[in-house]
């Protein structure tokens, strides 16, 4: 079967989006062809991209569609047949509709009842017409991070369209994109394939293409220009004593930015190493997009003392006269002495000096300035910090500096460092380790100090509190202010630390700063915008559909949800049988307390008339009693799982909906008092059990 071969060609891509429009793009054509039946279901594209194309393979496509037939039902068949079994005239104007004979219908059973019914073959299309017919659709309807419509390019797309391919096998697809047509040229790297001087590359067939677009100085495959990368990385560092720091996010973005990288060491004068490392790495990183090159210590990578190095990767083949590794190293030389002055300027005033600094910038126009902010954090954090024997007073001195490097000239040329300079700063100050290191982390999930993390729970909470009680509450995809990943941290921090913290309580707290009397709604909506927040925290942890039970359980404390989620998956792995069993049994007390509407826990020991029910509420009785510190949560669901054949006996033996009505009212308190003590743990009735 015929290879199919996609490529569109775009001005450069922002390379946050190329892969993702790459994948999407095949993932719809792929979607497409296996509705058109050209594709079977568990086959997949291969692909690739670089900044200037994106490209999806297809190994194995069909020349026609396959031959279908279907059953068109039409009237019921009491209206298409006459009693005597011939065709009336409703019957006859069905088959007429579709273009066949009266003779053609035939009766057919449905879920409805018996129906006329005509079955119709059609031959399949071939592949390019349907291609041609359906590939610009699939194309266009592409779910886009920013769409614009640009001058020669007919419909919208991120980028100007200037060319695209599509060849079944080796023939071309006679497809239209936007008034574009379909052909088999593409274009070569925009520098070292020559297209200034109107060369272009002619793909053969759709197994060829990757290699005609090699001989035109384009890698098709990331993996193979991440590989060209590293090994670049690599080279010049060889036998030197250092390494290069290691950036995942960083060789990601280059990957994504080249179609022919090449590698390109550059050196800067070690005068600059004064300034803090974090400065050097962000100004190499995030505005030169530089690998930062290391001494290879003992210490672990990305920690050791930094080189006065640096690694380029350029889009080009190679440096012969050495023209870029100059210019880079004259544009990072500007960039390390604009980094120097605001250094040296900022340090002129202590951070404590700019507290009063922060009235002058706004956080939200509904809740103040930065200034309001910092006192509500500093009392916050210092009611955080106490219960869970952290240092209050350096949280709250934390929380008073904590923003105060916004006032500073460097975080203002490099935004990246907000929080890390302040850090710096209160350090070189002479501020305690505690304080500088909590100001520091204070954007982080991991701080190092108990008195950073009650600084960062203080920060988002009062973030989050700020912005629901000025009605800025997250919506589908709008987050505009990141109040999703502000809860994430929140929830991070506290597991992290293994604080049990009670969300209800923090977040009344904090917004009875903008509310003296905290809405009910506003404390109930935050509420529920955390409960989200943590599930899926459980689920990405692994614990996947028990993370409801755990929650319904413990709403409120977030270490406690892990502790338990943690005790529940170890019991399933142990006991998966009883586990099953007892969690059936609980759903369905749930299901019977629920269905009438039954409120009352009200037991009457006199009442309790057959022995499976008195069994019943002393193993109840029991587990209640010595839950306790002492009484981990696996020994309680253990003691639980061990419960199943007494509430397998009570359910066979006992009737609940008694004809005494004094019975069954105190056999469903019964259950309802059961439910809620056997749910302390985990909620057993949140549990999917399969086969459901």
């Amino acid at each position: 079967m015929p290879a199919l071969w996609i490529e569109l060609g775009c001005e450069e891509l922002p390379a946050r989006w190329v892969e993702g429009l790459a994948r999407q793009m095949a993932d719809r054509t792929a979607a497409g062809l296996r509705a058109a039946r050209l594709l079977a279901a568990d086959a997949e594209a291969e692909v690739r991209w670089t900044p200037r194309r994106l490209v999806a393979k297809f190994a194995a496509i069909p020349a026609q569609q396959p031959g279908q037939v279907e059953e068109l039902v039409g009237p019921p068949a009491a209206i298409a047949f006459a009693a005597d079994g011939r065709v009336t005239k409703q019957g006859a104007g069905f088959a007429a509709k579709n273009g066949m004979p009266a003779e053609a219908l035939y009766r057919t059973k449905t879920a409805k009842g018996e129906y006329a019914a005509l079955r119709r073959e059609s031959q399949g299309e071939a592949a390019a017409t349907v291609l041609a017919a359906a590939l610009p659709g699939w194309i266009e309807g592409m779910d886009l991070p920013k769409a614009m419509r640009w001058d020669g390019c007919g419909f919208k797309f991120v980028r100007p369209v200037r060319w695209w391919s599509v060849l079944l096998d080796g023939e071309v697809v006679a497809a239209k994109l936007g008034g574009l047509a379909a052909g088999r040229r593409t274009r070569p790297h925009p520098t070292l394939g020559g297209v200034g001087s109107g060369l272009a590359v002619e793909i053969a067939t759709a197994d060829e293409a990757e290699a005609a677009l090699a001989k035109g100085f384009v890698v098709l495959d990331p993996a193979e220009r991440r590989r060209r990368i590293i090994a670049g990385i690599e080279a010049p560092l060889a036998g030197s004593g250092r390494r290069a720091r290691p950036d995942d996010g960083l060789l990601a973005t280059l990957v994504n930015l080249t179609e022919w990288p090449a590698v390109v060491a550059g050196s800067f004068d070690a005068a600059f190493l004064r300034l803090p490392a974090e400065v050097l790495v962000t100004v190499m990183r995030d505005h030169q997009k530089y690998f930062a090159v290391e001494e290879a210590t003992d210490t672990a990578p990305g920690t050791a003392k930094l080189a006065p190095q640096f690694l380029a990767v350029m889009d080009l083949d190679a440096d012969r006269d050495g023209l870029v590794r100059h210019g880079n190293e004259r544009v990072l030389r500007a960039r390390f002495k604009d980094a120097e002055f605001f250094w040296q300027a900022d340090r002129k005033r202590s951070l404590a000096s700019r507290v009063d600094d922060l009235r002058a910038v706004t956080f939200h126009a509904r809740l103040g300035s930065y200034f309001d902010k910092t006192q509500r954090v500093a009392r916050l954090a210092r009611e955080l910090a106490e219960p869970v024997g952290a240092d209050a007073e350096a949280a709250a001195r934390a929380a008073l500096l904590a923003k105060c490097d916004l006032t500073t000239e460097l975080v203002k040329e490099f935004t990246e460092l907000q929080g890390v300079m302040g850090g710096l700063y209160a350090q070189a100050d002479g501020e305690s380790e505690e304080v500088w290191q909590a100001i520091y982390d204070q954007y982080g999930d991991q701080p190092r100090t108990a008195a950073g993390a009650a600084l960062g729970i203080a920060d988002r909470l009062d973030t989050l509190a700020g912005l629901f009680a000025a009605g800025e509450i997250p919506t589908g995809s709008r987050d505009p202010f990141a109040l999703r990943r502000a809860a994430n941290a929140v929830i991070r921090i506290c597991a992290e630390m293994g604080w049990h913290l009670m969300l209800r309580g923090l977040i009344s707290e904090a917004l009875a700063t903008f509310q003296p009397n905290p809405s009910p709604d506003t404390v109930d909506a935050l509420l529920s915008f955390f409960k989200e927040r943590q599930e899926r925290f459980l689920q990405e942890a692994g614990f996947g559909d028990l993370a409801a039970a755990v929650i319904a359980a413990a709403p409120d404390d977030i270490t406690q949800q892990l502790e338990h989620a943690k005790a529940l998956e170890h019991l399933r792995a142990q006991n998966r049988g009883a586990f099953l069993k007892v969690a059936a049994a609980l759903k369905r007390m749930r299901n019977i307390v629920h269905k009438e509407n039954w409120e009352s826990e009200a037991v009457n020991p006199a009442l309790l008339t057959a022995p499976e029910e008195r069994r019943l509420r002393a193993a109840v009785e029991a587990i209640a009693r010595d839950r306790g510190p002492s009484f981990p949560p696996l020994r309680e669901l253990t003691a639980i799982a061990d419960l199943w054949p007494i509430l397998d006996a009570f359910f066979e033996a006992v009737r609940v909906n008694d004809p005494n009505p004094a019975i069954r009212a105190n056999r469903l308190g019964l259950l309802a008092w059961a439910g809620r003590e056997l749910s302390q743990v985990a909620d057993f009735s949140q549990i999917v059990i399969p086969g459901e």
